[in-house]
């Protein structure tokens, strides 16, 4: 099994690509520029993930890309991760928020195991809060272990689904999604058996199947 990660799609180089070894992070906004009004969009393939993100024409926040993922595996545990960006003030934070995010988990995710995962994920959420001024992000973050456990974290309203069964609850909609960072409860964690297919999804792809971002793990 590879753990290198696959590439393609249109004009791929606006999801800001940073891969390695058994890591791949795609997504956010390192900074925000005009838009070209162009289509743009970014699947591939990392171990037994595949993930999807597409920004279409013609849409609001085509000047920036809100949303961001990260996944990192290796031998252990393969862990993957959607921030889904508040994209409401429209200045591009919730952009610059997610790829925040995205990045700052993969030194996380390497030193997770079944033991420290609740602490660890704390650590990253404080981090988070130190990092992030603006735009605060919402997050899924699934764990799977050596075998079939699952740990999933959620804080916001992005799914995931267990061989079409819907696994989480979103805890907040709206507006309060600006305000995940600083809420004094973490993130809310479910447990479960891997069944078949895993997808994760951004609540995009329920509002505009042409602005969406998404993972499925066999």
């Amino acid at each position: 099994m590879s753990f290198q990660p696959e590439l393609k799609g249109l004009n791929i180089e606006y999801f800001s690509p940073l891969f390695g070894e058994g890591w791949v992070v795609l997504g956010g906004a390192e900074k925000i520029f005009l838009d070209d009004a162009k289509p743009k969009s970014i699947e591939g393939k990392i171990a037994n993930a595949r993930f999807f993100m597409r920004k279409g024409r013609g849409h609001v926040w085509t000047s920036f890309c809100e949303d961001a993922l990260a996944i990192f595996v290796d031998q252990k545990k393969l862990l993957a991760a959607i921030f889904d960006g508040v994209s409401g003030e429209m200045d591009g934070s919730g952009g610059i928020a997610s790829r925040i995010a995205a990045k700052s988990i993969i030194e996380y995710a390497k030193r997770i195991n079944e033991q420290n995962c609740e602490t660890l994920l704390s650590e990253y959420k404080d981090e988070c809060v130190k990092k992030i001024k603006k735009g605060g992000t919402t997050a899924l973050i699934l764990v799977i272990f050596e075998g079939k456990r699952c740990q999933l974290y959620n804080k916001g309203d992005s799914l995931c689904y267990s061989n079409h069964e819907l696994v989480n609850a979103p805890d907040s909609i709206g507006n309060a999604l600006l305000k995940w960072l600083n809420e004094e409860s973490g993130f809310s964690r479910y447990d479960f058996e891997k069944k078949q297919k895993l997808t994760l999804y951004s609540d995009g792809v329920f509002n505009a199947l042409d602005d969406f971002t998404m993972v499925e793990i066999d």
